[in-house]
């Protein structure tokens, strides 16, 4: 979700210490993991985090968690949007690209007001186009900074020249974490996805450790390669950093290929969040804490049609802010996600830390899987993601994230207060496969594809498809 082009703000922060941020997010987004998993191998219920904060901490926190993860995907929809046509500049005009961000944006709400049936295919196949290509990245890459083959090799001057490791200091790896986050924003999609398997106990710690793995292949190594490979303070927001990576090192076509693949990588992202943010306004729906009329579906696809107009509106948005604010729109919108990521996760993790204890009160057989270190790496991660959500205000493109944070924390519990409040069921009953299945099918996880609206059986296996 954005990594590609968000790299580039983050870089600018942090400089080549960078490196630390997306460890140190790292740390965060694993202990996020562990708290749901704990909870999903306990009590795998349809609704996952959600229900957990509804239960665990109090139903007005499963309601308003599930309404900010909701605008948290849709705002990200918008920011891959201006990504897009930030990464078409490459080809053709800012104007043209504007016109290629729209074509994108309908192009999308088409697919997902389709059927479901070969979503799963489809998001397969470009998760794994990504992937590829950031091994392709990291093996170049770092045989550019070694000097192998027919590279000069580049050493460590980039890492430790240009104001050193950390040209901005300690302040500078923190104020990158929000971004950063952003880039690890989706994961919790495993804990969702891996609640609904047949086999909690074996298939969640499987996506753990599978996430591990490609954190620190896929995130920190291409950010290790990417500052070694190209001065920091040459990473800018006018284009993908891996893009101008390959044009330093004069790999023939090599750019336009690494273009290629970042626009498929904004579109399947899009793609995802589109039909995540679109169900999950649909199971919101139906628990009583949206309009009913966003519970429609089409009578052939079966597909909440009104769900996905609603959750689509966000990608014109991103169009228009591209159009507006082209060198900023990116971090105006990634801003607004990113609190709203941060704050699920901060949700999360205090649900862990209540439902534990109510676990351990009624069934202390349930916890086969365990959060190592309760209740300090609980708090401890509490107090972490409280952190990241405090220096938003300080960073640049940022503060508006967090003002639109608050506005929405305000905006959905006046809601509640005045139309949810009595009614909100928080058990919701539908929201099986409501998550975009990138993660879950890149760790390998199990599970009959079903479409949930019709109960047609789409496939069987580690196929499917949340940056």
């Amino acid at each position: 979700m954005g990594m590609f082009l968000g790299s580039a703000a983050t870089v600018k922060l942090a400089g080549p210490a960078v490196i630390l941020s997306f460890a140190l997010g790292g740390v965060i987004m694993m202990m996020v993991m562990l708290a749901l998993a704990e909870m999903s191998v306990a009590e795998p219920v349809e609704g996952s985090f959600r229900t957990y904060a509804a239960e665990s901490l109090h139903p007005y926190a499963g309601y308003v968690v599930g309404w900010t993860y909701w605008i948290a995907w849709v705002v990200i929809m918008a920011a891959e949007i201006v990504a897009a046509s930030t990464y078409m500049r490459l080809w053709v005009s800012p104007e043209l690209a504007l016109v290629f961000g729209l074509v994108f944006a309908v192009a999308m709400t088409l697919v997902n007001l389709a059927s479901v049936r070969s979503f799963g295919e489809f998001e397969f196949w470009f998760a794994m186009i990504k992937v590829v290509a950031i091994v392709a990245f990291i093996l170049i890459g770092g045989a550019a900074i070694l000097g192998l083959g027919p590279f000069t090799p580049i050493g460590i001057r980039n890492y430790v020249g240009h104001g050193g490791f950390a040209p901005k200091g300690v302040t500078g790896v923190l104020l990158a974490m929000v971004m950063v986050m952003v880039a690890y924003g989706g994961t919790e999609v495993i804990g969702i996805a891996a609640a609904e398997t047949q086999d909690p106990a074996t298939s969640v710690p499987r996506a753990v450790n599978g996430v591990a793995l490609r954190t620190i292949i896929l995130y920190i190594g291409s950010m290790t390669v990417l500052v070694g490979t190209i001065p920091w303070f040459e990473v800018g927001l006018g284009a993908s950093p891996f893009v101008r990576v390959y044009q330093l090192l004069k790999i023939p076509a090599a750019a336009d290929i690494m273009n290629f693949v970042v626009i498929t990588a904004a579109l399947s992202s899009m793609n995802s969040g589109l039909y995540t943010s679109s169900r999950m306004l649909y199971s919101l729906a139906e628990a009583g804490a949206a309009p009913n009329f966003f519970t429609r579906l089409g009578k052939k696809s079966r597909v909440p049609y009104l769900a996905v107009v609603g959750s689509t509106f966000f990608l014109y948005v991103g169009v228009i802010l591209y159009y507006l604010v082209p060198k900023t729109a990116f971090l105006y919108i990634t801003g607004i996600g990113g609190f709203g990521f941060l704050f699920s996760w901060l949700i999360i993790s205090l649900s862990q830390i209540y439902m534990r204890r109510r676990i351990l009160a009624r069934d202390p057989s349930a916890l086969k899987f365990k959060m190592p270190g309760y209740p300090y790496t609980s708090w401890m991660t509490v107090a972490l993601i409280t952190g990241v959500i405090l220096t938003l205000p300080f960073v640049p493109g940022q503060r508006i994230g967090f003002i639109s944070g608050l506005v929405w924390l305000g905006i959905v519990s006046l809601y509640w207060l005045v139309s949810c409040r009595k009614r909100f069921a928080p058990r919701l009953i539908t929201t099986r496969r409501l998550v975009g299945l990138e993660f879950a099918s890149l760790v390998g996880l199990r599970y009959p594809e079903r479409d949930i609206y019709s109960g047609d059986e789409v496939g069987t296996g580690t196929r499917g498809s949340n940056g």
